[in-house]
């Protein structure tokens, strides 16, 4: 029988800091399961192996033996470009996924900003224009952040993390990126790093970004909602003693993501055996399969919950 899944992540320097891929069955970047019987196995061949047991039913008649997910931390220690994913549409030309997102953002430093949205409607041409002139930043809309604060960032939303935040992302499994602006910033290589002008304009929302940054409550011992769209779904739960998950009525794998302390995870319902630690950055994998989870933290911890519906 399937038990929660922990793999190795998938280390990735950057011009401005640091990616950690946490889960994900992109081109090579495969996730290694590093726990129990299976390990040494990659994701793409456990979802060969047990298909709809693994992921769910509706989820394997989509995407077959691709996770259809990827999840990361990001630790910007520089601002990153200023970016946009294209939609499923525009992906699917060259057949791809298209890349809506989510962060959540696990560390700030004072006075850190995250860049979401313009701070005004524009159009193609002011733009083109703003970036021939080099005065892109002034229809950026700047929002700064502190920990716990959370942002969606559907496809066609201009955004850049900044420096001296940290994020956990939850996203499509797509890596189509369109740099907009990069401040003519070289690359790992000592070159400057390639823009895609023409696409990201293509696929641009031109609005105004309205209310930026997601509004929850989430007090200790209770579950948050945060996104809700038809690529995934995120809650946070924040608790400070054991809790219970029942999952009988979801037909999808669930994913963890310890945002904050320690946590520890188990399948009530699954083989016997040690429950998964989970600390700060770390993720698991719970196979469609299992359905009574429990939750134990060390301390208070909070905890990002994913799913497909």
């Amino acid at each position: 029988m399937l038990y929660p899944l922990k793999f190795k992540p998938i280390i990735k320097p950057k011009v401005w800091g640091q990616e950690s891929w946490l889960i994900s069955t992109y081109g090579k970047d495969q996730s290694i399961v590093e726990n129990g019987f299976l390990a040494g196995n990659t994701l793409s061949e456990l979802i060969e192996i047990y298909m709809d047991e693994l992921v769910g039913g509706s989820i394997y008649q989509m995407f077959g033996d691709t996770f259809p997910l990827l999840f990361k931390t990001i630790d910007a220690q520089d601002d990153l470009s200023i970016q946009v994913h294209p939609d499923d549409m525009v992906a699917a030309e060259l057949e791809q996924l298209g890349k809506s997102e989510m962060w959540y953002v696990s560390h700030a430093d004072p006075q850190a900003s995250i860049i979401l949205g313009f701070n005004r409607a524009t159009n193609r041409d002011e733009v083109a224009t703003s970036l021939q002139q080099d005065t892109i930043m002034d229809i950026m809309q700047v929002v700064p952040v502190s920990q716990g604060d959370a942002a969606f960032v559907e496809a066609g939303l201009v955004h850049a993390l900044r420096k001296g935040t940290q994020v956990v992302e939850i996203q499509q499994s797509s890596d189509l990126t369109y740099r907009l602006y990069d401040y003519r910033r070289p690359g790992l290589d000592g070159q400057l790093r390639e823009l895609h002008v023409d696409q990201a304009l293509n696929c641009l929302n031109y609005e105004a970004k309205q209310d930026p940054l997601i509004n929850y409550n989430n007090p200790v011992n209770s579950a948050a909602s945060l996104v809700q769209d038809e690529h995934f779904c995120t809650n946070i739960l924040h608790f400070d003693k054991p809790i219970n998950r029942d999952y009988a009525e979801l037909d999808s794998f669930v994913a963890y993501i310890c945002a904050e302390g320690q946590v520890h995870v188990e399948a009530l319902d699954g083989e016997d055996g040690e429950p998964v630690t989970l600390n700060a950055g770390e993720s698991v994998l719970l196979p469609a399969s299992l359905k009574d989870i429990q939750l134990t933290p060390d301390g208070i911890a909070k905890v990002l919950e994913v799913y497909v519906i």
